[in-house]
């Protein structure tokens, strides 16, 4: 939503109007024109006598070659007629007056009276205002002026059309027979065509009985429209948004935005649901500095649906330091008891299980190629997770990222953490502090064009402050199962990287929009392997993260990857596009395949799922993906992934994707699982008006699980 209001009186003939307001958004500024590239060339000029010395210019009117005049032009070929009095520029012709500037190929100025006329592919600039035409009518003591068959920008925003567009004064403009809109291109999202109308820079446009065309079809007449002509923040309403869902009812969201100062704004609104009462909402927004900035948010509902209070408060905090030092900082706190994720738009938001607040500097390491952070982070459940609570505080990190060795093809790198841990998990509490470092050293080696190798040989030490009581207590023990004894880890691992051999093929000739097509296939192996270390010291760690699930590896990583790459025919020629691209990967675990205990019970399974990617999008207009997971020992697909999806660009989407997992637990059916069939559409009215609609089905048990 922008946070430029729209605040004007409307008179319309139908309801519908009000809706139509939404359109008002900023348009880029106007592509410069071939005429405006006029600058080189220019070797006469001359200087117009001076203005009397009470309207004397200030200095930064002086210009061109005469410092001391009001007025001057330069031109390809300029002539000074003293007969008639008047001086003739043609061929890139460019006259500066009283800060306007006109550029045209034929610009004649009478001396005396100081009128102008400028004819041929003409330029106006005054500001941020930017207007071409055929013929300009002006005088040079005067903002007045008068354009023919102008079209152009005012403040860099409103694009204007009109057969003849007249300057009254240096921020007013009237314009007949024209249009008037904020959109590109030729066929705009909507445009208004009025007889006549009045622009007051910084005001408000006056239209008299303008039309409406939605990209370029007439869509509704009104007989008066005022709107507003703004391009600083304004404090006022915003466009509301309007919808509707099947548990909510009718949705209605209007918004007021409060330009406190330069820096800082605030918007505040209510989001009403017919069925379930209102939800109301704050946001304040600052921006100190070009380095410094941060906004706070708030919101309370009081919901009359689920018989419950909800709210939450968030904020955050970005800036740079002296010295090329960071901070940032992230707060958020919400109600526990938060069971219902339907208000909320975003997807982040509606699957969250816990508020997460971060404060984090970054020392400025100079002469060091590497990121130190000192960071603070605390997780509080919400929802089924009510009463857990995870925090790292201080956690310190220092890492290096395959930095160059010198002058030699070798690389290293380096992860290390310094953290103290507090964690709640279902009603256990665990304290404990842990430090962990792993330098490792790569070396890439690239042998033939379609053939790559990295070896890569590391060391690890992990210390604990705490372990577990004894090697039978479970991941997450309690108090009384967990002890303040130091534990410590030393580990070296290892790990072959080949990439190849690679084979690709071309075959020419053509499909559609498409021209000649390349098929490259290749290979990728990967060798993990980390010696075991002592079990019963493995079985005491109290895991809290990846970091403590780092054990013995003896691994094999391996796929193929089909690409199809293809030159799609542009306006300017060719240009390289992927087509598709397949990957087929699998693991296999040689320990697994080693192993001789409990065989009867639990048999080997060394060779983990077969996984199939396959993403394509031919054209901006289509993408499509498919994901599936093959089970080698049971020999079916437990889960797959597809997905179509038609882009539009920002006027239209069609989305339709169906996820099925496979449910293998005792007592049910093999075959049954859960199916989510997900329809999503959307179309752009115009650039601030956009219907869409939204379901998603469980096809297993014939219900709509959400629709809106």
């Amino acid at each position: 939503m922008s946070r430029y209001p729209l605040r004007s009186t409307l008179f319309f003939l139908c309801p519908l109007f009000s809706g139509l307001l939404a359109c008002f958004i900023w348009a880029a500024t106007l592509p410069p024109a071939a005429a405006q590239e006029r600058g080189g060339g220019q070797t006469p000029s001359l200087g117009f006598a001076p203005r009397p010395k009470e309207s004397a210019p200030d200095k930064e009117l002086r210009f061109l070659r005469d410092s001391t005049a009001a007025a001057a032009i330069s031109a390809d070929e300029l002539l000074e007629d003293r007969e008639r009095k008047r001086v003739i520029g043609r061929g890139f012709a460019d006259l500066r007056f009283l800060g306007k500037r006109v550029q045209a190929d034929h610009i004649e100025v009478q001396t005396e009276t100081r009128d102008a006329v400028a004819t041929g592919n003409i330029i106006f600039q005054a500001g941020n205002d930017r207007i071409v035409g055929s013929r300009i009518d002006f005088n040079l003591d005067s903002e007045r002026l008068v354009i023919y068959d102008a079209k152009g920008y005012l403040g860099a925003t409103y694009y204007i059309t009109g057969n003849v567009v007249r300057r009254i004064s240096v921020d007013r403009y009237e314009v007949i027979d024209g249009t008037f809109t904020t959109c590109e291109g030729d066929k705009p999202d909507w445009a208004f065509h009025s007889r006549k109308s009045t622009f007051q820079i910084e005001g408000y446009a006056h239209l008299q009985a303008p039309l409406l065309s939605l990209r370029g079809v007439p869509a509704a007449a009104l007989p008066y429209a005022i709107f507003p002509i703004k391009s600083k923040r304004e404090t006022g309403f915003l466009i509301p948004t309007i919808g509707y869902a099947n548990r909510n009812g009718l949705e209605f969201s209007p918004r007021f935005f409060w330009a406190i100062n330069k820096w800082s704004d605030a918007t505040f609104g209510v989001d009403y649901y017919e069925k379930r009462g209102s939800r109301y909402l704050g946001e304040y927004r600052y921006i100190l500095s070009k380095d410094t900035a941060g906004q706070f948010n708030t919101t309370y509902f009081k919901d009359k649906l689920e018989k419950t209070t909800l709210w939450d408060i968030k904020s955050s905090h970005i800036s740079s330091l002296p010295g090329g030092w960071g901070f940032s900082a992230v707060t958020d706190f919400a109600s526990r008891k938060n069971d219902d994720r339907s208000l909320e738009r975003n997807l982040n938001d509606r699957v969250r299980q816990d508020t997460d607040t971060r404060l984090e500097l970054t020392p400025n390491l100079k002469g060091i190629p590497g990121s130190l952070r000192v960071a603070m982070r605390r997780r509080e459940g919400l929802r089924e997770n009510d009463g857990d609570l995870f925090q790292k505080f201080p956690h310190i990190t220092l890492d290096v990222s395959q930095s160059q060795i010198g002058s030699s093809e070798f690389r290293y790198s380096l992860g290390s953490s310094a953290t103290s841990f507090y964690r709640v998990q279902n009603k256990k509490t665990t304290v404990l502090q842990r430090f962990d470092a792993a330098p490792s050293v790569s070396l890439p080696v690239q042998t033939v064009p379609w053939l790559g190798v990295t070896a890569n040989f590391g060391l690890r030490y992990t210390y604990w402050t705490d372990q577990k009581r004894t090697p039978d207590v479970p991941g997450n023990p309690s108090r009384d199962d967990q002890k303040q004894s130091p534990l410590s880890r030393e580990i070296w691992f290892s790990s072959l990287g080949v990439a190849g051999p690679r084979f690709s093929r071309v075959y020419n000739g053509g499909f559609g929009p498409f021209r000649d097509f390349k098929h490259i296939l290749s290979f990728q192996t990967t060798y993990s392997y980390a010696p075991a270390m002592d079990s019963r010291d493995r079985k005491l760690i109290i895991p809290i993260d990846n970091v403590d699930a780092f054990n013995d590896q003896n691994t094999v990583s391996y796929g193929i990857v089909n690409r199809v790459l293809t030159k799609l025919k542009t306006g300017e020629g060719f240009e390289t596009r992927q087509l598709f691209t397949a990957s087929l990967t699998q693991s296999a675990d040689i320990a697994e395949a080693r192993r001789e205990q409990n065989l009867s019970a639990n048999p080997r399974r060394p060779f983990g799922d077969v996984v199939l990617d396959i993403q394509s999008r031919p054209i901006s207009l289509i993408r499509f993906t498919h994901e599936a997971i093959y089970d080698p020992y049971e020999h079916e697909i437990d889960e797959q992934t597809t997905g179509l999806l038609l882009e539009g660009g920002r006027n239209w989407y069609l989305g339709l994707d169906r996820t099925w997992r496979r449910k293998r637990s005792r007592g049910r059916d093999p075959q049954s699982g859960r199916s989510d069939l997900n329809f999503s559409a959307g179309y752009g009215l115009t650039r601030r008006w956009f219907l869409e609609y939204l379901t998603r089905i469980n096809n297993v048990q014939n219900i709509t699980l959400q629709q809106s």
